[in-house]
Order: C-alpha cells, then structure tokens, then sequence
C-alpha cells in the first residue's frame, strides 16, 4: 500500500474508533489484534527454521537492539518478550516517559530520558549506548516473531560492503499491509548514492524503510538524527542519508507493528507534531508542511 492511501486509510479508522459509537469497535480492535498476532507468530514458527545456536551466539556479539519508547511499558515490555525467542544479545531501551520503565532482564539497558524530550533525543542516547557492530532500530509497538531474519541480514551486510541498512517489511495489524516507500519518499535534497529499485546484491534499494532495520552502527552515526525533531524524525533522517548510505529492502523477512491508538496519555504527546511539521517546513523550504510520520 503507498503510504498517502495507508494514511488516509488509517485517518479515517481513527475517526470511527475514536467516536462516541466507537467503543464496541475499540475493544474489537484491541481483540482482533491480539488474535491476529497469536496466530501469525505460531504460523512464523512453522515456517521459519530457528537459528542455529552459533548463529544466535553470533547475533548476540555482533548485534545491538536500539529501541524508543514513551509513556507505554507494557508495550515495550511485549517487544523484549517477543524478541527473546529469537535474539538473546543486549537490548537498550531510551524512555522520556515521566517514569521510566525497569528493566525486564540483565541484557535490557534502560535509559532514562527527561520527560518528553522525543523520539530523536531517545534514538540518539540509545545509538551512543551500543557497542556492537551492528545496531537493529525499532520502536517500542514492534512485535518480532521467527521471521526476523536477523542471521540473513547480518550475512546481508558482511557480503555486501556497499549496503549500510537493511530493513524488513512491518505488517501493519489488524489490517494486514505493509507501506513500500517510493522513490519520491524524501524531502527535495541530496540525489541518493543509488536509485529507487537498483538491485544491490539480491535487494532493492529503497530511500526510506519503516523504522524496522539492521544497520551498521558507524554508518548510523555518520547521520544520527536531528534533536530539534520531539516527534516527526523519519523522512528527515532518511532525507539527510540519502547520498551517504545505502538503503535496501528484504520483504521476505517481516515484523508486526501492533499500535495502541486508543492511549490517551501517550496519543496527546504522539499527536502533538505541529512544531515538528513548522520546523520541517522551514529546514528543507518545502511549500506544503509536511505530513507526520507513522
């Protein structure tokens, strides 16, 4: 799905959902979510082979988990379940909430952010954090399941030198797509080192992905991301690459990404993007502001 009809599409959900009617449809939501996400993580076992206890050994040594959170524990708390099956290395988590979430076990690194101070702030503190090679960005509603694929993109990666990311496909629940970003995904800038399809060892090149990515840790740090951003950081740092990295695509390896749209305590701050949309205006002089990210 191209993400302008994902986005309409998702407006128009979260105005029924959010009505007064919506409460049956709220808890539908919420039901059939969860279903869904039981189901495809038990098919995902059945049709992906496990990792070899060497591979997940080498996972653990050469790989960093980098993940945001805010204001939901209990979401985050699901990614680290759901990814432990599957990846038993280091996890670092940076929370601006206004407590900060414990950690869930001793490789879960928790960086207490101050309160609300955004996405780029909290990706930033958690990419500082990593020592390994390679870092995997994700945000805290990811669920993981055996078709990760970590150990391919790591192979990816080490035969393929001109590559710097490699992201997997994010379904979108309980809708069931996943956004292809096009080749008009960034702000007018830096023409990309290789163009929108070009094949780079197997994969597609893509200018933007979904913030569900392998990553080589020092090409990461060539970019970082902008803290002036609280909230809106994707196609501005995919923005900023372009000409420096490389970003390819495996949609044979995916994740799940399960919202909880119906949080008032995290949805006031998510939804509060007008300054973020103003300065992004100004920074790459585009004359429509514009659209928030996610």
């Amino acid at each position: 799905m191209s993400p302008r009809l994902a986005r309409e599409s998702a407006d128009r959900v979260r105005e029924v959902l959010h009505s007064r009617a919506g409460g049956p449809l709220r808890a539908a939501y919420t039901a059939v979510t969860n279903t869904q996400l039981a189901a495809f993580r038990l098919r995902d076992t059945r049709l992906e082979e496990p990792p070899a206890p060497l591979q997940r050994a080498e996972a653990a040594g050469r790989v960093t988990f980098a993940v945001k959170t805010f204001q939901r524990p209990d979401v985050a708390r699901r990614l680290v379940r759901s990814l432990r099956p599957h990846f038993s290395g280091r996890i670092v988590i940076a929370d601006d909430s206004k407590q900060p979430m414990a950690a869930v076990d001793p490789l879960v690194t928790v960086l207490a952010m101050p309160f609300n101070s955004g996405v780029s702030v909290g990706r930033n503190a958690a990419l500082d954090a990593v020592e390994t090679e390679f870092t995997f960005v994700a945000d805290d509603d990811i669920v993981f399941s055996a078709a990760l694929g970590l150990t391919q993109a790591m192979a990816y990666l080490d035969a393929t030198p001109e590559a710097d990311i490699v992201g997997i496909m994010r379904v979108e629940l309980p809708r069931w797509y996943a956004i292809d970003h096009g080749p008009d995904a960034l702000f007018p800038g830096r023409p990309p080192l290789r163009p929108w399809g070009d094949l780079v060892n197997g994969l597609p090149v893509r200018q933007m992905i979904e913030q569900v990515y392998l990553a080589r840790t020092a090409s990461l740090q060539r970019v970082r991301w902008d803290e002036r951003l609280r909230m809106v950081d994707h196609r501005d740092f995919f923005s900023r690459a372009a000409g420096s990295l490389v970003t390819v695509w495996d949609s044979s390896h995916w994740a799940y990404h399960a919202r909880t749209p119906f949080d008032p305590g995290y949805t006031a701050y998510r939804e509060d993007t007008r300054p973020d949309l103003e300065l992004l205006g100004r920074i790459w002089s585009v004359a429509n502001p514009p659209v928030a990210d996610g």
